[in-house]
């Protein structure tokens, strides 16, 4: 029976429906990944697909950051909190198993799919701004259903990108990129309209590279890129109260730090880069893949009481340090930041020969990594999902491409 299932049909099917849930439900991303597992399981072909990881850089260089995370369980103290992130860092592998299962003529379907469940979400999130119908905890200021607000941004932010490429790419019809259009003003006002300004600095990164992907490094691009963004941010600052309110804390909480004062979001995430730098220089190795909180805690306490109150102090000793790059140093060191930064390389580096999927591969990672400055996104499901799903299509890409050379 198990001989008779059409695997590269099954698997494309299961991608499309992950696809469309992942903005919608954290139950619905854990469900698929665990079908996908079972069925790479089931399906066997373990030689031809172990020919295909030892033979990717990317799919090596996730191997060798998970191995040497799980290596500093050694010197962990927090064993618990440990196990915790090692267990978050395993869906990494779904990536594998999807760059070894989805092949590339499925690609560009399973992306739209992802297109029609984000702009499902986005509607959603319109009608409680508009206060149509209530979901979950999400409210008229921070219209975010299903996670929060930063997760949120992010998503929208990939989304606005996608679809501001899409218009670029010459395979659409006029009637294409006309949907295409109204749809990315609707979802650029929506990441807007959300309070997450994590997905907004990826957006702006996003926009800045495409402008240079289509145009090169020129005044054209810098003319285009500097009045595109800036006719964006000017209108939504004039007419959405929820931007120009983020706009005004973030000014506020600037002028504190001159003044010495960290009570603030910006604030915060000031402190965990000094806590940080304090961490690396006393110990470069890390301090271990769960005992971030006792390394960032003992800095703390040395710190100046005049920078921070009670309460600021009880969110440092409690939270993450707001930054995958700083928590990755904390965790694994120098060692474990390098093999971070192996894994970034090699996304930028993956050979799709696609035009508009090596665009979007270039465009994600930029959006992504530089969201990754103010949240780390790889320790939570929902954003997790989303570096899984895209990494996963551009390597699978990559895979069945070398796959059709050899035959």
């Amino acid at each position: 029976m198990l001989k008779n299932i059409n695997y590269p049909k099954t698997y494309y099917y299961m991608a499309m429906v992950f696809a469309f849930v992942l903005p919608l439900s954290k139950a619905g991303i854990s469900l698929m990944m665990f079908l996908f597992l079972v069925l790479w399981l089931v399906e066997a072909n373990f030689r031809q697909k172990y020919d295909h990881i030892i033979n990717s850089k990317l799919s090596i260089a996730i191997i060798l950051f998970f191995c040497f995370n799980l290596l500093s369980m050694i010197w962990t103290q927090d064993a618990a909190t440990g196990w915790s992130n090692m267990r978050t860092l395993f869906y990494l592998f779904i990536i594998i198993i999807f760059s070894t299962s989805i092949k590339k003529q499925y690609i560009n379907n399973i992306i739209t799919a992802f297109l029609f469940g984000t702009i499902l979400l986005e509607m959603m999130a319109y009608g409680v701004y508009f206060e149509l119908w209530t979901i979950g905890g999400a409210t008229t200021q921070d219209p975010t259903p299903f996670m929060n607000r930063i997760h949120y941004s992010v998503f929208m932010a990939v989304t606005s990108v996608l679809l501001l490429n899409r218009l670029f790419a010459d395979k659409y019809s006029i009637k294409d990129k006309l949907i295409m259009g109204f749809f990315f003003f609707t979802v650029t006002v929506n990441l807007l309209l959300s309070s997450g300004r994590t997905g907004q600095l990826g957006f702006i990164a996003g926009i800045v590279i495409m402008f240079i992907i289509h145009y090169r490094v020129s005044i054209k691009s810098f003319v285009i890129t500097t009045l595109f963004l800036s006719v964006l941010f000017i209108t939504a600052y004039n007419t959405l109260d929820n931007f120009q309110k983020r706009v005004h804390d973030g000014v506020s909480d600037v002028n504190k730090m001159t003044q010495l004062n960290f009570n603030s979001s910006w604030g915060i995430r000031a402190i965990y880069w000094i806590t940080t730098y304090k961490n690396i220089k006393e110990n470069p190795s890390g301090s271990g893949v769960g005992d971030y909180k006792i390394a960032t805690n003992k800095q703390i306490e040395l710190l100046d009481k005049s920078y921070i109150d009670k309460d600021t102090k009880e969110f440092l000793q409690d939270s993450h340090p707001h930054n995958q790059y700083l928590k990755i140093l904390l965790q694994g060191g120098i060692v474990g930041f390098l093999l971070f930064l192996f894994i970034i390389y090699n996304i930028f580096k993956l050979n799709i020969k696609d035009k508009e999927l090596k665009e979007l591969s270039i465009l994600f990672a930029t959006v992504y990594f530089t969201s990754c400055i103010a949240e780390p996104l790889l320790g939570l499901l929902s954003p997790l999902g989303l570096f899984i799903f895209f990494i996963g299509l551009f390597l699978a890409y990559e895979n069945d491409d070398k796959k059709l050379a050899v035959i």
